[in-house]
């Protein structure tokens, strides 16, 4: 339980007539089915969300790291206009790995003088989460890298118990958010009785064999066979890189309208399984075999970044293994590396 947190009690019809209230005045995001597609997207009613989860194709970060996103305006008397497209927001529902995706996304877009586009998104949205009793998915192995369980990065957390959910409110702004809801004090037995349903959900599920000696077990199979076995397959279309909540890597590219007197500067999501995402001026490229964009790739979800966040950098949330047409998985690679044969 989180130390700071104001404990709730709310019935499953009081949550979602509260949303329907705050839709009043915020803009909510919710897991939702749109077409015979479950998504995360804005919701005009609480009818239109998704209680239980499905996997979707994309994570909640594209909230605040959209796909293309115009970061300037100019215009050819020399006007320049940086946009930022920033509104209050709700997320409602999100579970742990994507909160952890989502915390992960904050440390690297406030390091240094910090990314202003993320960091005004961030700064209006609220977030919701809602915790996991058990694997949602058979390719989802959050479990392997903790990140079935989430400790910050959002506002409140609501845990399902029977008819209703406990709720812990852990920031400011989520004990003000909880306002707008009919809710019930609770204590820490309410949660600690979800924790215990959540352990028995999760008892046979562990995480990956010596998962915080990771990067240094990385680097020691730098020539492991399971690169070759495993990039052998591979199709470097970058769907594994689309769709993952904790990449952020991004190309800038500049358009101009017809007329040429005004431009737009958009960046855009970046694949490092492209074969052309290491390619410089000369036609040098860094990483011209898939091996090496693969050895890349997973390197800096265990290695190279896990040491910068302190924490795996993948959170085993299952789309690249579900988005990947050739059924390669970090999940396999994991374990053929550390020859971990557990669950």
């Amino acid at each position: 339980m989180n130390e700071n947190a104001e404990v709730l009690l709310i019935s499953k019809s009081d949550l979602l007539a509260g949303i329907d209230k705050v839709l009043a005045s915020h803009k909510v995001a919710a897991l939702t089915t749109k077409e015979e597609r479950t998504l995360y997207d804005f919701i005009s009613a609480s009818s239109e969300i998704e209680l239980d989860y499905k996997p979707t194709v994309l994570s909640p970060k594209k909230f605040f790291f959209p796909q293309d996103e115009v970061i300037v305006e100019y215009t050819d008397d020399g006007k320049v206009t940086a946009k930022i497209d920033a509104e209050p927001m709700i997320l409602f529902g999100i579970r742990p790995c994507d909160i952890n995706g989502i915390k992960i996304l904050d440390e690297a877009f406030a390091d240094s003088n910090g990314d202003p586009n993320y960091l005004a998104k961030r700064e209006k949205a609220v977030i919701i989460g809602m915790d996991c009793k058990a694997i949602c998915d058979e390719n989802a192995f959050c479990y392997k890298v903790k990140a079935n369980y989430a400790h910050s990065g959002f506002d409140v957390m609501l845990q399902e118990q029977g008819d209703k959910y406990v709720v812990q409110a852990v920031t400011d702004k989520g004990r003000e958010f909880m306002k707008n809801f009919n809710t019930t004090a609770g204590n820490q037995s309410d949660v600690e009785a979800f924790l215990n349903e959540k352990a028995e959900g999760f008892k046979d599920k562990t995480p990956f064999k010596d998962l915080d000696k990771l990067p240094e077990v990385m680097a020691a199979n730098y020539n492991h066979k399971v690169w070759d076995e495993e990039s052998s397959r591979c199709l470097s279309c970058g769907s594994c890189i689309m769709v993952c909540p904790t990449c952020y890597c991004f190309d800038v590219a500049d358009e101009l309208a017809l007329s040429l007197k005004k431009g737009e500067r958009i960046r855009r999501w970046d694949a490092c399984m492209l074969s052309s995402f290491a390619e410089v001026a000369g036609n040098e490229n860094f990483r011209e075999d898939k091996k090496d964009r693969l050895h890349h790739r997973i390197s800096r979800k265990f290695d190279y970044l896990m040491k910068k966040h302190g924490q795996s950098v993948c959170v085993g949330c299952g789309r690249c293994v579900r988005a990947c047409l050739a059924n390669i998985s970090p999940k396999t690679i994991v374990e053929k590396i550390t020859c971990d044969k557990g669950e």
